[in-house]
């Protein structure tokens, strides 16, 4: 195993040279003295910039962005900034004569313009809000209040903990399912999430369903209205810490910490009125595209990372209760200032030395799904698509370590990865895996039979968690990560055309343990069974 160098690499080709140019080829010439003022453009043999790539990183990880979620004020300072370093260094902007491409994203769900979302037991208004999942709706008239427990029912009605209560009594009743989870850990993933058991209730006839979690705050409360609005057709609403003392005086549980029993029939009725609408903000992927240099042009090659993040720890985060600022300096700073260093170099080296149009991509809302990559490629035409020869995906590129590598998935996505890869002139230590699919934007794009690359440092305990910050990335790790990237896609345009390949979609286990053992999966390991990177302190 060969370990990486710790100085800045040495110069590598100009991408793309065409078979026969000369390695030693000087760089562009300098502008005139009567052109206006500005930053230099780097030389194409000088190395990928390492203080370029901390800048990236550094502005787009700092607390102003405040992570960078979907359609806010630093989403929007995130693409500005983007869009920036696009035209700086030369790229074309990619869409219609601009450098973003909008689209809207569903972001919960609210109460509409001057209506309030209400909970009340006994005629006593408890401090509620919506879930994501809730329907517009409400009570018509004042319903029973049924306690379910936690809620699940793992196969179907009737199953579960409903096996216990009479369909009767939950038939038209407002619902309160605590925020627990049942003894038996062999219970399916799936039956657990809060819109499961909201599920579960509307199947079992209840008019409305509350998710009662009694260590929650406000803002845990408030949070819960946040993700993908996808009504279960009921009105479902949250209540935390704040309802403790009412519910359990509603169903006669006397005592701190103390639960109802499950089935129990508060002695006062409930209201809910669940005026809700769904949010929609917009944001947008960041595109600029240079053009080929001969002719004709041999296709289109894709450089993308996704800029967007979890904000103040929205649903997705791994450190539950916390609203501090989660930065994604790894996931997935780091991969966009991979691809804008990458698209200065490109745009430095000489025109007639790119065979393909390069395409250089920051997508929004992959947190969310995907939902960027997947608008992106929805809107090619057939003729622009056809022409993409590769993907080269960069999602969380900052945290190199030798002695675990990095991940480059989707070598089975064409044939002529592998022999383009063992080619590369590089002291990082490659992890080869087959698979085109996976949790990230190339998805998107293998999808549409693009073959692709996905390059990834790997898991690590900062993951989704506020602790990931600028400081903790390797930005040397980054520079030869981009130098690897630019020698690829030289011999990439020196080389005979990627033969398109379809792996096998993995299989989704349909069962599993809500056990958590504080691990750190190994996404590289091509095992039976799940290989561990790590073990997260307690």
């Amino acid at each position: 195993m060969r370990r990486p160098t710790r100085a800045i690499l040495r110069p590598v080709l100009s991408l793309f040279l065409l078979a026969g140019a000369c390695a030693d080829r000087a760089a562009p010439t300098a502008p005139p003295e009567s052109a206006p003022a500005e930053a230099p453009r780097p030389r194409a043999q000088d190395g990928p910039d390492p203080a370029r790539i901390a800048a990236d990183v550094a502005f787009l990880a700092d607390d102003a962005r405040k992570g960078r979620a979907p359609g806010t004020e630093g989403d929007r300072q995130t693409r500005a900034h983007i869009a920036g370093a696009l035209e700086a260094a030369g790229l074309e902007p990619l869409f219609d004569g601009s450098y973003e491409q909008p689209f809207e994203v569903t972001e919960g769900v609210a109460a509409r313009p001057g209506a309030k979302v209400r909970l009340a037991v006994g005629g006593t208004e408890l401090p509620a809000g919506p879930l994501a999942v809730s329907a517009a709706g409400g009570t018509k008239r004042p319903a029973r209040l049924v306690y379910v427990g936690t809620g699940v029912a793992p196969e179907g009605p009737g199953s579960g903990v409903y096996r216990r209560i009479s369909a009767e009594r939950v038939r038209g009743a407002v619902v309160v399912a605590v925020a627990e989870d049942p003894d038996d850990p062999h219970v399916d993933p799936a039956a657990l999430r809060i819109g499961a058991r909201a599920i579960a209730a509307r199947d079992a006839g209840a008019a409305a369903f509350v998710w009662w979690d009694p260590t929650a705050d406000g803002a845990d409360v408030a949070s819960l209205a946040l993700g993908r609005a996808d009504s279960v057709g009921i009105p479902a609403l949250a209540c935390g810490a704040a309802c403790n003392d009412a519910l359990r005086r509603a169903f006669g549980a006397s005592g701190e910490g103390a639960r109802p029993k499950v089935g129990a029939v508060a002695r006062s009725r409930a209201e809910v009125d669940a005026p809700v609408e769904p949010v929609r903000r917009t944001t947008a992927n960041v595109g600029g595209r240079l053009a080929a240099g001969v002719d004709p042009s041999r296709g289109i090659v894709v450089l993308g990372a996704h800029h967007d993040h979890l904000g103040m720890g929205r649903p997705g985060s791994l450190a539950p209760g916390s609203h501090e600022v989660h930065n994604g300096a790894d996931d997935n700073a780091s991969g966009v200032a991979a691809i804008l260093e990458l698209g200065r170099r490109l745009a430095a080296a000489p025109a007639s030395e790119r065979p393909f149009d390069v395409y250089v991509v920051a997508f929004g809302a992959e947190e969310m799904g995907l939902l960027g990559s997947k608008h992106f490629v929805a809107s090619l035409d057939e003729a622009t698509r056809s022409r993409i020869v590769a993907m080269l995906n960069f999602d969380m590129v900052g945290r190199y370590r030798p002695d675990e590598g990095i991940v480059v998935s989707g070598v089975g996505t064409a044939d002529g990865w592998n022999a383009l890869l063992d080619a590369v002139a590089t002291d990082l230590v490659l992890r080869r895996k087959e698979d085109g699919y996976g949790p990230s934007d190339h998805s998107s794009f293998y999808e549409a039979k693009i073959p692709v690359l996905h390059f990834f440092t790997g898991n690590h305990a900062d993951y989704h968690r506020p602790t990931d910050d600028a400081d903790r990335v390797d930005v040397e790790g980054i520079v030869q990560v981009v130098a690897l990237a630019e020698d690829l896609l030289a011999r990439l345009g020196r080389g005979p055309a990627l033969v398109y390949r379809e792996t096998a979609r993995p299989k989704v286990a349909a069962r599993g343990f809500r056990v958590s053992l504080g691990t750190i999966p190994d996404y590289a390991a091509e095992v039976r069974g799940v290989r561990l990177t790590g073990v997260r302190k307690g």
